[in-house]
């Protein structure tokens, strides 16, 4: 008899833990969509500036908005019962990387316009080895996304 009431007890707490556990995902799932949304609409008065500086915020600020938004892929895939997966943080690495490339570029273009001058390899190696970094990031996590993906299709056939 009291075993049975132990499993029932034990049973009951590991219910009240899950049903904890789907709430703090969902609470994170929203606190991801309120940031998102609090990104997108500060980006908004950019948007209607058509000045070059302006629009690379607006860029950044979208980009960020997406990598934010992919943050909530794996809450959903658990809250579905679904296996973990790494495809979500792929590509996040992927767009920051992109956006930092992106960024990257527009910086050292409008700086070079603004200025009017040429620079030289001293000024200009720094950005470029990161610009390199980030294409070689992009590579492997490319490399890796269709690792994964063809490893998953496998599995679930």
């Amino acid at each position: 008899m009291n075993e049975k009431r132990y499993l029932l007890n034990v049973k009951l707490l590991r219910q009240m833990l899950i049903a904890a556990d789907d709430l703090m995902h969902f609470a994170v799932a929203a606190v991801l969509m309120v940031c998102a949304a609090i990104i997108l609409v500060r980006t908004i008065p950019n948007l209607f500036h058509g000045e070059t500086a302006a629009l690379l915020h607006v860029l950044n600020d979208v980009l960020l908005a997406l990598i934010v938004m992919e943050l909530m892929w794996p809450i959903v895939r658990f809250l579905k019962r679904k296996p973990f997966s790494l495809n979500p943080f792929l590509y996040i690495g992927i767009i920051s990387s992109t956006r930092r490339i992106l960024l990257i570029e527009a910086e050292h273009s409008m700086l070079s316009s603004l200025s009017g001058k040429i620079f030289k390899w001293e000024e200009t190696w720094p950005a470029l080895a990161e610009l390199g970094a980030n294409v070689g990031i992009i590579l492997v996590l490319a490399v890796a996304l269709k690792l994964v993906s063809t490893r998953e299709d496998d599995n679930a056939s």
